[in-house]
């Protein structure tokens, strides 16, 4: 009798299929998709930034109307924008205005955003109440106080001159006159920078607070000693952005007073603006606008180096 075993051999598994290996691919192909998604950002920037920068450079060497033919006059611009008084008288100005607004932005703003840092009952309300300046636009804030200031039915006047018996010379007196747009310039951004040291002073751990309380300190040694330093690198951006909008400021100038009393607001943008489209030389508007950003710079850099010393200890 035959006998016939059955085989317990595992059946045989499929061989898996043959994975293809994908060619690599160029460097072109592969940032083709980064590129083509940059590409309307850069034309944008190059258009609207990039080239008109370029040009103002182009222009410092030229002389020539906004609508007339330009000529070629090499330094000329140079030497000619040193012996102006106007525009020395315009820098002067600028430079006032920027002496007067960078304290207000670093003191009150700063205070508004300890007090929206704390923990006050209807902290929401407040936060929404005091961002709504930076929501106008600077000719409706210019506009606005402009009407507010009015010599004859302007509030503010009937408030100091018939109330109080204060007669208030807002924008009739050249000194009052700057420091009066400096104080409605640091309003209309007081929201956005308040905003900004809430942000910064929010970001300091608890932990440092709560070690200084259990040590005693006091509630301005606590902010002085910890606070300050640790909210440093926001106070640097904020006093930057201000720095800049003090050597731009043209518009609130423009609504409100025109550069009078006399040249009292004539800022350099002012001026630059009336050089442009008064029929002025475009290439000595580009020669002041180059200087301005030189001094912008030069100021920026003097600030970071100061604080970059504190920082280190040198």
């Amino acid at each position: 009798m035959v006998t016939v075993e059955r085989s317990t051999a595992a059946p045989r598994k499929k061989a898996a299929p043959a994975v293809r290996r994908r060619r690599p691919v160029g460097w072109l192909a592969t940032y083709r998709d980064a590129a083509l998604f940059l590409l309307p950002k850069a034309l944008l920037f190059a258009v609207f930034i990039l080239v008109p920068f370029v040009y103002t450079f182009v222009l410092v060497f030229q002389n020539g109307s906004l609508l007339g033919e330009f000529e070629w006059v090499g330094l000329d611009n140079f030497t000619t924008i040193f012996s102006d008084t106007l525009f020395l008288t315009t820098l002067k100005n600028t430079l006032l205005f920027l002496v007067i607004l960078v304290p207000l932005t670093m003191t009150v703003p700063l205070a508004v955003g300890v007090l929206l840092s704390s923990k006050l009952a209807g902290l929401r309300f407040y936060r929404s109440l005091i961002y709504l300046p930076s929501l106008l636009s600077i000719v409706a804030t210019g506009l606005i106080w402009r009407v507010m200031a009015d010599p004859q039915s302007g509030p503010l006047n009937l408030f100091f001159r018939d109330m109080l018996g204060i007669e208030v010379p807002w924008l009739s007196n050249g000194t009052f006159a700057i420091f009066f747009i400096a104080v409605i310039t640091m309003w209309s951004s007081l929201g956005f920078n308040s905003i900004i040291f809430m942000a910064g002073l929010n970001d300091i751990p608890n932990e440092l607070i709560e070690a200084a309380r259990i040590d005693g300190a006091s509630a301005w040694r606590t902010f002085w000693s910890i606070k300050l330093p640790l909210i440093r690198p926001v106070m640097q951006f904020v006093m930057i952005l201000t720095t800049i909008a003090s050597v731009q400021v043209f518009d609130v100038i423009f609504v409100m007073t025109q550069g009078g009393p006399g040249t009292a607001t004539y800022t350099a943008m002012w001026y630059i603006y009336q050089n442009v489209f008064n029929g002025g030389s475009v290439g000595y508007a580009a020669t002041m606008s180059v200087i301005l950003l030189v001094i912008t710079l030069v100021i920026s850099a003097i600030y970071l180096r100061t604080t970059r010393s504190e920082r280190s200890g040198g």
